[in-house]
């Protein structure tokens, strides 16, 4: 912490006088609960084409044609997911939350981490793979992240010929009317989702932190810099890079889960001499 804690107790000190505080996270943060990602080298994107395989249509026109390559990754992504835990990061935020300081989480990350974490107010712009969606009704649900990854693994071993049929085996019925359901993610040409929330948040801001992304996913790279417009401090904490100098007050080039817990007790710390 020596060579960043000037910067890590400033950060604690702007967010110890915030009670509007927003967190926008990116994929940095689930990568440090060993959830692989997309963009990065060696990530999802690097092993199949996301113009290829990023639509409804193509992952199944990819899971028909190229089995050989789409099963084995997604076998290694269903382990990646039911292994996965909420990180110190996640942990941190969601103590953040608790402490009146930290309002509302906008994250891009579909893994259902921050809300294991618990936080509560969440606005998953990207959607979440363990909430299902009706394609007949609209209706929605959420599944046990753990036994879905689990009962998804067992009936892809099963499947003998990867067709459209093997496909529908593995969706989950709807409750309401008996169709299909798909996980409530974004995918390539679908809008995002909670949009007008998620500026909303960001422009209600006085200080958002900006957690392990890049800026290079549009719209919500937009976040910060409408935040900052508005008058919000920007705290980027991202190890390898800082995509929005433009708009920073103070950057920490650390993990979320390392620079996150010492500012929590930094400011639990500050509170208590102040009783």
């Amino acid at each position: 912490m020596g060579k960043w804690r000037q910067e890590l107790e400033e950060a604690a000190w702007v967010l110890s006088k915030a009670t509007r505080a927003t967190a926008f996270c990116g994929a940095g943060i689930s990568a440090e609960s060993s959830i692989p990602t997309f963009r990065d080298p060696g990530g999802l994107w690097d092993q199949i084409n996301p113009m290829e395989a990023g639509t409804a249509k193509g992952l199944l026109r990819a899971f028909q044609e190229k089995s050989d390559i789409i099963v084995p990754i997604l076998m290694t992504m269903l382990d990646r997911f039911e292994k996965s835990e909420p990180n110190a990061g996640h942990v941190a935020l969601s103590h953040l939350e608790k402490m009146g300081i930290l309002k509302t989480v906008i994250t891009q990350n579909i893994d259902n981490l921050h809300e294991e974490a618990g936080t509560n107010d969440l606005i998953e712009v990207h959607g979440n793979l363990f909430r299902m969606h009706c394609l007949s009704c609209g209706w929605k649900k959420k599944v046990d992240r753990k036994p879905y990854v689990q009962a998804l693994r067992n009936r892809l071993l099963k499947i003998a010929v990867y067709d459209l049929d093997a496909l529908i085996s593995l969706a989950v019925e709807c409750d309401q009317c008996g169709s299909l359901t798909r996980p409530d993610v974004v995918m390539f040409g679908e809008a995002v989702k909670s949009l007008p929330q998620a500026f909303d948040a960001s422009i209600q801001s006085d200080v958002m932190m900006v957690l392990g992304t890049s800026g290079a996913v549009f719209p919500a790279a937009s976040f910060p810099v409408e935040a900052k417009k508005a008058g919000a401090k920007i705290i980027v904490i991202n190890p390898t890079e800082n995509g929005f100098t433009h708009c920073t007050d103070i950057y920490i080039p650390m993990k979320a889960g390392d620079a996150l817990p010492f500012i929590v007790e930094k400011i639990k710390k500050s509170t208590e001499k102040q009783i």
